[in-house]
């Protein structure tokens, strides 16, 4: 047993900053909601599985960071597929249909949810939920609609040489990386980043790269027109008209038919900012203007709320570097001039 421990409790831990760890026996994680529907066991009748494990959120995607000892888990989940990023122990197989699956230290498995069966060793890394409707989603806002890709194959990524193609497994690992940093100071900076549409978007391009049509991906990238025109403007008025609603990149991007690339250039060179700052600043002005017009009743949670802000935390972060100003005093402030009269 003591041998046992000494196994895990070596295993280096995935993130540094992710926050409080727990315990506990990883064929459980099922049976907590943490990574999905389906059975897991142990793989060993000799010694009791146990597992350290930390959750966070990225924007909409639920990431679990542990370490575990052997277990088998399968899960059937038509909604979402796992990804899972290996980051030290053993390698690992994948088993559905007769076919095996590798994956070593450093690979990063899409998983799809179709009853395939994962022959775990010690396992150190992140385990994701992915929407396979948003990734779709997302496939067809950067412009690849009509490519239909194989939703019953599971893909090993793994790390490609300069000269093999786009290394999407070391872009997904410098996310991580970055989101680890980011977790130390604060833990909604990856999500007011948009770091989960950045996930979605590589993981995309992995498929595209994996089924070899990236090539025709890049050729209608570099096709889409360059020029500010009717669209754009219809844009900023849909962005100023809806700056409350958790709006993405991919939002933007169905909205106006340009790619995130040259949304993000054509912004640039009208408002010197990207389309998400834009968007981040329609919303702050509009809370701006309901702090100066708040009646009594009117609270900051209550207006950071009305603007999509799930935290009063995160919005009086944004609010103050936007503005150098608490949104407290902006209130206090419009009460004292008396800018409603039923206050």
């Amino acid at each position: 047993m003591a041998k046992f421990e000494s196994s895990l409790d070596v295993l280096p831990f995935p993130l540094k900053n992710a926050g409080k760890l727990r315990s506990a026996d990883p064929t459980e994680m099922l049976r907590l909601d943490l990574i999905g529907e389906g059975r897991s066991e142990n793989k060993s009748s000799v010694i009791k599985p146990r597992s350290h494990f930390a959750t966070t959120r990225i924007g909409a995607i639920k990431l679990v960071a542990t370490r575990a000892t052997p277990c088998v888990s399968a899960v059937e989940d038509a909604q979402h597929i796992t990804l899972a990023m290996l980051y030290a122990g053993d390698r690992y197989e994948y088993k559905n249909e007769g076919r095996i699956q590798a994956i070593e230290p450093g690979n990063i498995h899409l998983c799809q949810r179709m009853g395939g069966i994962a022959d775990i060793g010690y396992f150190s890394g992140i385990i994701c939920e992915i929407d396979r409707f948003r990734l779709d989603r997302t496939m067809r806002a950067m412009g690849v609609e009509e490519f239909k890709w194989n939703q019953q194959r599971s893909y090993v990524l793994q790390k490609r040489q300069r000269n093999q193609g786009v290394d999407t497994q070391r872009h997904l690992w410098s996310i991580i990386s970055l989101v680890d940093e980011l977790l130390g100071e604060s833990s909604y900076l990856a999500t007011g980043l948009g770091l989960d549409e950045q996930i979605y978007r590589l993981l995309v391009l992995s498929l595209l790269q994996e089924e070899r049509v990236l090539d025709v991906a890049q050729r209608k990238w570099c096709c889409k027109r360059t020029e500010w025109a009717n669209p754009l403007d219809d844009l900023v008025d849909y962005i100023r008209d809806n700056a409350h609603l958790n709006l993405t990149l991919t939002d933007l991007e169905e909205r106006s038919h340009y790619s995130g690339r040259h949304l993000q250039n054509l912004f640039k060179e009208k408002f010197d900012c990207t389309p998400m700052q834009f968007v981040r600043r329609q919303r702050l002005s509009m809370a701006m203007e309901k702090l100066q017009l708040a009646s009594c009743d009117d609270t900051v949670t209550n207006i950071a709320r009305e603007i999509g802000y799930h935290y009063t935390s995160n919005f009086t972060q944004d609010f103050q570097r936007e503005f150098g100003v608490n949104p407290s005093a902006v209130l206090r402030g419009a009460r004292q001039l008396g800018k409603r009269a039923d206050c």
